[in-house]
C-alpha cells in the first residue's frame, strides 16, 4: 500500500519500514529508553516530544540548539503555551573545572541599547521554534502491523483514511470495514458517518465508470460489496436497476438492427444503431454502435452480393450458376448473411446437379460430364457429380451399339455403389446392356443374311431379327429392320404388276388404259408399291372420265353460245359428281343460270326503279321484293328497297316536321326544327328539310327579338333553339350573348353584400 503523508497519525514518532510498506513507530522519553506505556488515543494531541522528559501532564517544547546562554541567576523566559522554562542553576564548586588562570568575575553590559537587542533576538527565535514545532506534521502510522482490536479509533480512521486514497473498490471497502464497526455514539461516529458516505459514493463511482467501460457484472459485483450498514446503501438497488435496464435497453436495440440486417432492413438497422449513442452508456455508444455499424455496412455490402447471386442463379446457365457460386462462397462465416449464402451455395449446387441431370435424361452426354467437371469441390458433391460423370460416360459409349461398347459401358455403370442415388438406374442400364448384348448379336446375323439381297436371304434375315424380344432394348431397332426387309421383298414381287401396267397404259386408248389399271390394282393395300400403284390408278382414271365426260361439256358450250341455257344446263349436268370434269361444269352451269334469272328478274327491277321515279315509293318496294332471295338480281333489289324505304321515311319526317310548326308558336317551331333535322341530307327531301329548318330559324330570331322587349330571359331560351348550321344561327347566338350582358349589371345589384 502507498503512504499519504497529508493524513496525520495524531504524534511524532520514530520511524522504520517493514515489508508491507507501512511505517513502524516507537516512543522514546527523555532518558532514551523506550517508553513502556502505550498511548491512548486521548492521548494523541499531547503526545511526548522525542528526547526530551515529560512534565506532569504537560509536553515541553524543544529549546533552540542555537540558543545563547543566560547569565547565572537570571530568571527562566516564558516558553510557547505558557510553560516556564527553569533557568539554568550555576555549577557547584566541585562540578567547576580547575583553571590555573586566576579567577575572574562575569561583568554585564550596562548598555541599554544591548539589552533591547537580546531582547528582541531572544523573543523572535522562541516565536520561530514555537511556530515550526506547530506546523510540522506527523509521521504515518504502521497500519499493517497495527493489532486492530486494542487500535484507537482515531487509529483506526487514520489507516482507512490511507486505504480510501488509493481510490480503488478494494480499498475503499477495506477502509469502510475498519471504520463501520464503531459503536453509533462514539465521538468519532459523525465525522466516520461523513466518510463512509464519501466513499460508498466513492465505490459507486467506480461502478459507473466500469459500467461505462463496458463491464457491467464488475459495476453490479463492486456495487454489491457495499455494506448495508453504510448510508449510501439505499443508492446501490436504483444504481444497479439503472444499469441493468440501460444495458437491457441496448441488448434489445443491437439485437433488433441485427434481425433487421436479416432481413435486408438498412434504413430502420441504422436508426436503431444511432439509438445506442443516446442509450446513456459510453461502451455501448461508441464501440459497440461502431461494431454494430460496421456490420450494418458489411452485411448490405454481402446482401448485394447475395442478391448478384440469386439473380445469377435464376438466369439459368453452367456459368451463372458457377458464378452466384463464388459470390456466395466469398461471404465470411462472420457475416448475419452467411448462412443464407451458405443455403444459397447448397441451393446451387443443387442446380447443377439437376441440370447434370436433365442432360443426362435427354441423352446430353456431353454437356452432363463437362457440368460434372466444374462443380467445385467446396460443394461436397464430388460423389454425385462422379456417379454422373460416369452414367453418362457409359450411355455415351453405349449409344455406339458394338458389344465391345457395351461391355465397357457395363464396367462404368458397376463404379456406382449400392446406396448412392443413381445406383438403382446404373443397374437397370447394366441389364439391359447385358440383353442388348444378345440383341446385337441377332441383329449382326440379321444384317449379314441380308446381304445376299435375294427374297430367302430377306426372309431369313427378318426370322433372325425376330428373335430380338419385344421387351429388349433394342426392339425397337429390330422392328425397322424387319419392315425395311419386308419392304424389299414386297417391292421384289410386285414391281412386275406396275411394269406391265405402265406399258399397257403407254398406249394410251380407253381399253389400255383399263386394263393397265387392273393390272396395278394386284399390289395390296399394305404393301410396299400400293401407294405407288395407287397414284398410277388414280391417274389413268382420270384419263378415262375425261375422255368419257368431255364430249358432253363441249355439247354444253355450244348450246350456251347458241343462246339456249336451258340445253347447255342440261347436257352440263349429265357430268356426275366425283368425275374429274365436275367441278368445271359446275362452274359453267352457275354461269348460265344467272344469265337466266338476269333475264327472268330484269322486269321487276324496271319495273320498280320507274315506280320510284314517278313518287310512287311504295309501288317500287313492292315490285323490287318480288326478287327472290338466291337469285343473280336479289343483292341489287335490296340495295335499292334500303334506298327506298329510307327516302319514304325521310319524306314521313318532312311532313311531320310540317304538322308540328302549324301553332306558329316559339316552341312548335323548336319542335318542328328538331324533327326536321332527323332527315337524310342524302333523299331527295333533304334540301327542302334544309331549307324549311333555315326558314323557320329566321322566324325563331324574330320571335326572340320580339319577347327581348318584355322577358329577355325568355328571348334567350328561344334564340337557343335556333340550331347549329343554319342560316341564322351566328345572327342568333350574336343576339344572346348581347342580352346576356345586358342583364349582367342587373344581376351584380341584385346580388348580396358581404
Amino acid at each position: 500500500m502507498t503512504r499519504n503523508p497529508e493524513i496525520p497519525d495524531g504524534g511524532r514518532s520514530g520511524k522504520s519500514s517493514n515489508s508491507a510498506g507501512w511505517t513502524s513507530q516507537k516512543r522514546v522519553p527523555a532518558s532514551g529508553r523506550p517508553s513502556d506505556r502505550k498511548p491512548h488515543a486521548s492521548e494523541n494531541s499531547s503526545r511526548p516530544v522525542p528526547g526530551k522528559a515529560p512534565r506532569q501532564g504537560k509536553q515541553p517544547l524543544p529549546a533552540p540548539t542555537d540558543r545563547p546562554k543566560r547569565p547565572a541567576g537570571s530568571r527562566s523566559a516564558p516558553a510557547e503555551g505558557g510553560q516556564q522554562i527553569p533557568a539554568t542553576q550555576p555549577p557547584s564548586p566541585s562540578e567547576t573545572p580547575k583553571s590555573p588562570r586566576p579567577k575572574r568575575f562575569l561583568r554585564l553590559p550596562t548598555s541599554w541599547a544591548f539589552w533591547g537587542i537580546l531582547v528582541v533576538l531572544l523573543s523572535g527565535g522562541l516565536g520561530f521554534t514555537a511556530v515550526a514545532l506547530l506546523f510540522k506534521l506527523p509521521a504515518l502510522p504502521n497500519c499493517p502491523a497495527i493489532f486492530w482490536p486494542t487500535a484507537s479509533a482515531s487509529l483506526r480512521l487514520s489507516c482507512a483514511q490511507i486505504a480510501a486514497s488509493k481510490q480503488t473498490a478494494k480499498d475503499l471497502l477495506e477502509a469502510i470495514a475498519l471504520v463501520s464497526g464503531l459503536p453509533q455514539d462514539h465521538p468519532l461516529r459523525p465525522e466516520i458517518d461523513k466518510y463512509l458516505e464519501e466513499w460508498s459514493l466513492e465505490i459507486l463511482k467506480l461502478g459507473e465508470e466500469s459500467f461505462q467501460a463496458g463491464q457491467l457484472s464488475d459495476a453490479i459485483a463492486m456495487a454489491r460489496k457495499i455494506p448495508t450498514g453504510v448510508p449510501a446503501y439505499k443508492l446501490v438497488d436504483e444504481r444497479v436497476n439503472r444499469w441493468q435496464s440501460i444495458w437491457s435497453k441496448a441488448e434489445d436495440l443491437y439485437k433488433k438492427a441485427e434481425d433487421e440486417v436479416r432481413e435486408s432492413n438498412w434504413n430502420q438497422a441504422f436508426r436503431d444503431a444511432v439509438q445506442l449513442v443516446y442509450i446513456g452508456n459510453n461502451y455501448w455508444a461508441t464501440t459497440k454502435y461502431d461494431q454494430l455499424v460496421n456490420l450494418i455496412q458489411s452485411a448490405r455490402e454481402e446482401s448485394a452480393k447475395l442478391d448478384k447471386a440469386f439473380q445469377l442463379s435464376k438466369s439459368g446457365g453452367l456459368d451463372n450458376l458457377l458464378e452466384a457460386i463464388k459470390l456466395a462462397q466469398a461471404i465470411p462465416p462472420s457475416s448475419l448473411a452467411y448462412k443464407e449464402a451458405q443455403g444459397a451455395v447448397t441451393e446451387f449446387g443443387r442446380k447443377l446437379i439437376d441440370m447434370a441431370q436433365e442432360a443426362l435424361d435427354r441423352k446430353d452426354w456431353q454437356t452432363t460430364i463437362l457440368i460434372t467437371s466444374k462443380i467445385p469441390e467446396s460443394l461436397n458433391l464430388q460423389s454425385e457429380a462422379q456417379d454422373l460423370n460416369d452414367l453418362a460416360s457409359a450411355q455415351s459409349r453405349a449409344q455406339k451399339g458394338t458389344v465391345s461398347d457395351l461391355e465397357d459401358a457395363i464396367a462404368l455403370a458397376q463404379k456406382l455403389n449400392p446406396g448412392r442415388p443413381l445406383y438403382d438406374k446404373a443397374q437397370d442400364l447394366i441389364v439391359r446392356w447385358q440383353r442388348e448384348i444378345e440383341d446385337v448379336a441377332h441383329l449382326d446375323r440379321a444384317r449379314e443374311l441380308a446381304r445376299g439381297g435375294t427374297v430367302g436371304d430377306l426372309s431369313a434375315a427378318i426370322a433372325e431379327a425376330q428373335l430380338v424380344p419385344s421387351t429388349n432394348p433394342r426392339s425397337s431397332e429390330a422392328k425397322s429392320l424387319v419392315v425395311n426387309w419386308t419392304s424389299q421383298i414386297e417391292t421384289v414381287e410386285d414391281r412386275p404388276y406396275l411394269s406391265r401396267a405402265d406399258q399397257l397404259a403407254s398406249l394410251g386408248d380407253m381399253n389400255s388404259l383399263q386394263e393397265a389399271i387392273n393390272e396395278a390394282s394386284q399390289v395390296g393395300q399394305g404393301r410396299a408399291l400400293y401407294t405407288e400403284a395407287r397414284r398410277k390408278i388414280r391417274g389413268w382414271t382420270e384419263k378415262i372420265e375425261r375422255m368419257q365426260d368431255q364430249p358432253y361439256l363441249d355439247q354444253a358450250t355450244g348450246l350456251a353460245n347458241a343462246g339456249d341455257f336451258s340445253g347447255a344446263i342440261a347436257a352440263a349436268g349429265q357430268i356426275q359428281p366425283g368425275r374429274v370434269l365436275y367441278q368445271e361444269a359446275q362452274g359453267k352451269i352457275q354461269r348460265w343460270q344467272d344469265r337466266i334469272q338476269r333475264v327472268q328478274d330484269q322486269p321487276y327491277l324496271d319495273q320498280a326503279q320507274a315506280l320510284a321515279s314517278s313518287g310512287n315509293l311504295p309501288g317500287a318496294i313492292t315490285a323490287a321484293g318480288q326478287i327472290r332471295s338466291g337469285r343473280a338480281l336479289y343483292g341489287e333489289a335490296q340495295e335499292k328497297i334500303k334506298g327506298w324505304r329510307t327516302e319514304l321515311r325521310s319524306q314521313e319526317i318532312l311532313q311531320s316536321a310540317y304538322q308540328l310548326a302549324n301553332p306558329g308558336t316559339p316552341d312548335a317551331i323548336a319542335q318542328a326544327v328538331q324533327t326536321a333535322r332527323q332527315v337524310r341530307n342524302s333523299t331527295r327531301v333533304g334540301a327542302e328539310a334544309r331549307e324549311v329548318i333555315n326558314r323557320w330559324s329566321y322566324q325563331l330570331l324574330a320571335m326572340a327579338q320580339d319577347q327581348a322587349r318584355n322577358d329577355v330571359q325568355r328571348a334567350i331560351a328561344i334564340a337557343q333553339n335556333i340550331p347549329d348550321g343554319s342560316s341564322a344561327y351566328t345572327d342568333a347566338q350574336r343576339a344572346i350573348q348581347g342580352w346576356k350582358q345586358s342583364i349582367q349589371p342587373q344581376s351584380l345589384e341584385n346580388s348580396p353584400s358581404f
